[in-house]
């Protein structure tokens, strides 16, 4: 039951980090985790909500993981346009359903961008993970691929616990953390065309439906 509460606490964090976690004095997030992890689960949710993601772009920055320069990509969170119900609706249901999800799921962030030739571009944030795990794995579902025509799964192990038996260790980037993930799509997943680097590989994929 500890495990579930916790588990609960941590979606939760993830979905609804924003405007607190982006703030430049916010230097560990993982003292605000601590607490909501001591925290009743109903509060912890509240608080959650009293810290909901405001609509932001994340500029590129200059530098990530040694590459000299940066995709010339601006994400803008779009999660509380595409949330109906408590819930974010994805643009690709199908891709979902082609590939395996543990038994808790969600979406939790919807990017989007414009490429360099005027395309609209999404990309969906996917967590997935047992009810043990303290820590999940993370899934893009997006069109950036080579064809705008289909949308793709990609794993995502930067962002995903690499003890996928218990999840109790944390990923290389935190997830919760939305401007780290904004800076990892940009420059770790991105090229600067806009379509996602060839050292990725999708899981699944299934045509962008019109």
């Amino acid at each position: 039951m500890k495990r579930t509460v916790e588990f609960i606490i941590w979606t939760a964090l993830i979905t609804l980090s924003g405007s607190a976690f982006a703030q430049p004095d916010v230097k560990n997030n993982r003292v605000l985790e601590d607490i909501l992890a001591h925290t009743d689960a109903q509060l912890a949710l509240s608080l959650g909500q009293a810290m909901a993601a405001q609509d932001f772009t994340v500029p590129a920055p200059a530098d990530f993981g040694g590459e000299a320069a940066a995709p010339a990509i601006e994400l803008t969170d779009i999660t509380d346009k595409c949330t109906r119900d408590n819930e974010v609706v994805s643009a690709y249901p199908k891709v979902y359903k082609l590939f395996r999800s543990a038994e808790n799921f969600r979406i939790i962030k919807v990017f989007n961008f414009t490429d360099p030739d005027g395309k609209g571009r999404r990309i969906e944030v996917y967590f997935t993970g047992e009810d043990w795990m303290r820590y999940g794995l993370i899934y893009f579902v997006t069109n950036a691929g080579r064809d705008k025509d289909t949308a793709g799964a990609y794993f995502i192990s930067a962002l995903s616990t690499p003890d996928l038996e218990n999840g109790g260790t944390a990923p290389v980037v935190n997830p919760s953390d939305t401007n780290k993930l904004g800076e990892f799509i940009v420059t770790g997943f991105l090229e600067a065309d806009g379509n996602v680097k060839a050292g990725f590989n999708s899981v699944a994929s299934a045509p962008v439906l019109p």
